[in-house]
């Protein structure tokens, strides 16, 4: 299904049911809902996001102006874009911030990047590239990374510069306490490869791309 660039207004969490590749995701305790109910009942930004974002200078008293559910970003070397959990705009005195949003409950980031390469086809080669290239990554060990994360980053960097925002972050909205369920390991073997100590709560900065300074922040929410 292609998604339209005109979009209806959201009366509620099941508003987001219709966006899903797959109404099998819409369960109590999985993360499509969770964090449709999350925004919905926060009717702006999270609290937990308003406190993070509160801690740091260039995203302090920022307004969320528009949020849209299971937002796909296209990329090269394939038919499949990046199906994102919601893509966010804000804005402060700072400027625009695009946000790319990926909910977890007990879901891991989906295969690693060597499993992703397995009979790597030209256009995985050429998204591949266009990927680390679009997040300034250095590091050419990849192979035991995740490659959800690779995209999701990506597709904030994307829509900041369609946007023309001078910010783009990536937040993990994680509703899996535990660090033995929730994956955060992966998270942090990621971010670290941009000689960053991923901090919970924190929004980082982890790079500047083509003048739009890249941030990521994990947080838990209940």
């Amino acid at each position: 299904m292609v998604q339209k660039k005109i979009l209806i207004p959201t009366t509620n969490a099941e508003s987001w049911k219709i966006f899903l590749a797959s109404e099998t995701h819409w369960k109590t305790g999985y993360s499509a809902k969770s964090a449709a109910e999350s925004w919905e009942n926060a009717e702006g930004l999270p609290t937990e996001i308003v406190s993070a974002f509160n801690q740091h200078e260039s995203f302090r008293n920022s307004e969320m102006l528009l949020a849209i559910p299971e937002f796909k970003v296209a990329l090269p070397g394939g038919s499949r874009p990046s199906q994102n959990d919601l893509l966010v705009v804000t804005s402060n005195e700072k400027g625009l911030t695009v946000i790319t949003v990926e909910a977890k409950v007990d879901e891991g980031f989906d295969k690693m990047v060597k499993d992703w390469l397995k009979e790597a086809s030209d256009g995985k080669d050429e998204r591949k590239k266009y990927l680390l290239n679009t997040i300034n990554f250095q590091n050419i060990e990849i192979d035991h990374l995740r490659y959800q994360l690779f995209h999701r980053l990506a597709s904030a960097v994307i829509m900041a510069k369609k946007f023309h925002a001078n910010k783009a972050l990536m937040i993990i909205q994680s509703f899996q306490e535990s660090d033995n369920k929730n994956h955060f390991v992966d998270y942090h073997n990621f971010i670290s490869t941009y000689n960053i100590e991923p901090v919970k709560e924190q929004i980082q900065q982890i790079t500047t791309v083509d003048g739009v300074d890249v941030y990521v922040l994990w947080v838990f929410s209940k």
